[in-house]
């Protein structure tokens, strides 16, 4: 099951060795040299005499540069499939237009009493872990068994996305592209694929972990061809995202002006993205994936590979710099966990100071948080109810 956890077998493995070298050996000083002749000319500290706002804008434009994914405009169409009541809250199977080539589908957790509520984007996680995406974040009926071992590792075996509608948030939890309902299908699968599964029954936990394999392999082919359409996986990703921050805020149980959004690993990088390029987003929790992306190079082991980026951006901005662009109208908390293989110390130390020291200029330094929790890659009960209460402090009237 860990290894469906972003390269952490890997790393435990790499860790087993002792090694002290650079996972690209030789190649490292040479990646180090290249961005350290240029570094980030957008970073808030070099933007020289612009001011916060003309240096908000022009980060921002080169993000939606980079990003790649420009469809063009068309109606939400929000449609309801079911509903399901449940204790306090009532769950939504929704699908909304992400654009004119696709919908999204989601569940839309809508609390009991008066209105209008805060709207939160609950942003599933990465994992490695495709055959599900939005079923990660909320219990529903029937699931699948291996959904429970999952949350154990991950969430405290938590589905927190219904914890939040029990505490008076509206959520939205939807299919990010590659994922769930969305992830890459067949009619008439690939002999690879029929290989792998031959031996597995649908409802075994070893089958929905060899289809994760399979899927998780065929993402460096999904970054390529995507960039051969003149696009990005983390384009469509950010698009769809801000998508279901449009539909929060046109809904009349949702306060459009109380609008945030939290994620783990995966989830936290798109929450950066979101809070960084979306105005409407006032507050987010970013758990799990804060750091400066030029220490990687120190990690001895492989991670990271393949993950959906906006390729060319970070000779612009580092990872920390798109979490600062949200400054200083979205309240922001970082939620580090010390014992995570994925990063170094110095990378998450690094970034918390860069996105700090930009709140501290901006003169609003009591909205940005962050804190180092001694746990590895997850976001433990102790971590959701430290972000249930900033977004609580941020969000409530």
């Amino acid at each position: 099951m860990a290894r469906f956890l972003c390269g952490i077998a890997l790393a435990a493995v790499a860790a087993a060795q002792q090694s002290t070298e650079s996972f690209l050996g030789s190649l490292a000083p040479v990646i180090r040299s290249i961005h350290q002749e240029r570094g980030f000319p957008l970073e808030y500290a070099r933007r020289g005499k612009l001011s916060p706002a003309e240096w908000r804008r022009q980060a921002r434009a080169k993000l939606e540069q980079f990003l790649s994914y420009w469809p063009k405009p068309v109606p939400l169409d929000l449609r309801v499939h079911a509903r399901l009541p449940r204790d306090g809250y009532e769950v939504r199977v929704i699908s909304f237009a992400g654009s004119a080539h696709y919908r999204i589908p989601a569940y839309l957790l809508v609390p009991q009493g008066r209105g209008p509520f805060p709207g939160v984007a609950a942003l599933h996680d990465h994992g490695g872990w495709f055959v599900h995406g939005k079923e990660k974040l909320v219990r529903m009926e029937g699931e699948h068994p291996a959904l429970e071992t999952f949350r154990k590792q991950v969430y405290g075996g938590r589905t927190y996305a219904d914890e939040l509608a029990r505490r008076g948030f509206v959520v939205l939890v939807a299919d990010a592209f590659y994922w769930g309902e969305r992830r890459l299908q067949y009619q008439a699968p690939p002999p690879s694929l029929q290989k792998r599964l031959a031996e597995l029954r649908p409802e075994q936990p070893e089958y929905v972990a060899a289809l994760n394999a399979w899927l998780g392999e065929r993402t460096g082919e999904l970054n390529t061809w995507l960039s051969f359409a003149g696009t990005n996986w983390l384009g469509i990703v950010v698009h769809d995202d801000r998508r279901g921050m449009e539909l929060l805020a046109s809904l009349p149980e949702v306060d459009a002006a109380r609008l945030g959004c939290l994620g783990l690993s995966g989830g936290g990088y798109r929450a950066t993205y979101l809070a960084g390029i979306e105005p409407r987003v006032k507050a987010a929790v970013i758990a799990g994936w804060m750091t400066s992306l030029p220490t990687t190079l120190d990690i001895p082991y492989s991670v990271h590979r393949n993950v959906f980026d906006a390729f060319g951006l970070h000779a612009w901005l580092d990872h920390p710099d798109v979490a600062s662009l949200a400054a200083p109208d979205c309240a922001l908390f970082i939620q580090n966990c010390s014992r995570d293989p994925l990063f170094t110390r110095q990378g998450m130390e690094r970034a918390v100071a860069k996105i700090q020291a930009v709140y501290a200029d901006l003169q609003r330094p009591e909205r940005f948080r962050a804190k180092f929790y001694d746990a590895p890659h997850e976001f433990n009960v102790q971590m959701q109810e430290e972000a249930f209460a900033w977004l609580e402090q941020w969000l409530r009237r």
